[in-house]
């Protein structure tokens, strides 16, 4: 099973449930946790590790039952490496269902509320009836502009490749 039918499965379960915000809280918090733990990833997909002490170590953790048994799939396939993709695929999901536009904003400098603004109020229009949530991020590399990323896509009005293009013209 690819990663993207591992998160579309949890996510059909948790909507039949009702338990998406729940779910995506623990996916998260659960997320942040193993990133810390790599030695539990690679415990969970060893095959030297019997089946029952890795769900033995799944059922202590204090998670919902739905997202318990998730994981138990993950460790009896040995995907659990594949955590990271799954949770991209998964947050992706949620975010369409309850209407949230992630977008990526890189800048030269920390953007002030005053330009926050504006670039939200600028961006909107591309994401009727979704809620915009900008993501600021500051790159020193950047001469000035911005560069604005949505799930890949990119609009790219840094002054480097306004130069750029000015340069193509002449």
């Amino acid at each position: 099973m690819r990663t993207s039918n591992h998160a579309k499965a949890l996510f059909s379960l948790a909507k039949e449930q009702n338990k998406i915000d729940k779910l995506h809280y623990e996916f998260e918090s659960f997320k942040d946790e193993i990133e810390n733990q790599s030695t539990w990833i690679v415990m969970m997909d060893s095959p030297m590790v019997p089946l029952s002490e890795k769900v033995k170590k799944i059922d202590e953790l204090a998670y919902d039952v739905l997202f318990l048994s998730f994981l138990k799939t993950l460790a009896e396939k040995s995907q659990m490496s594949n955590l990271p993709e799954i949770y991209a695929q998964w947050t992706k999901l949620v975010r369409s269902y309850l209407k949230i536009a992630h977008v990526n904003v890189i800048s030269a400098h920390k953007l002030t509320k005053e330009m926050e603004m504006k670039v939200l109020k600028a961006v909107q229009p591309t994401f009727p009836n979704h809620e915009v949530s900008l993501h600021l991020h500051v790159d020193k590399t950047l001469i000035g502009g911005l560069l604005i990323i949505y799930q890949g896509q990119a609009l790219d009005r840094t002054i480097a490749r306004e130069l750029e293009e000015l340069y193509q013209m002449i």
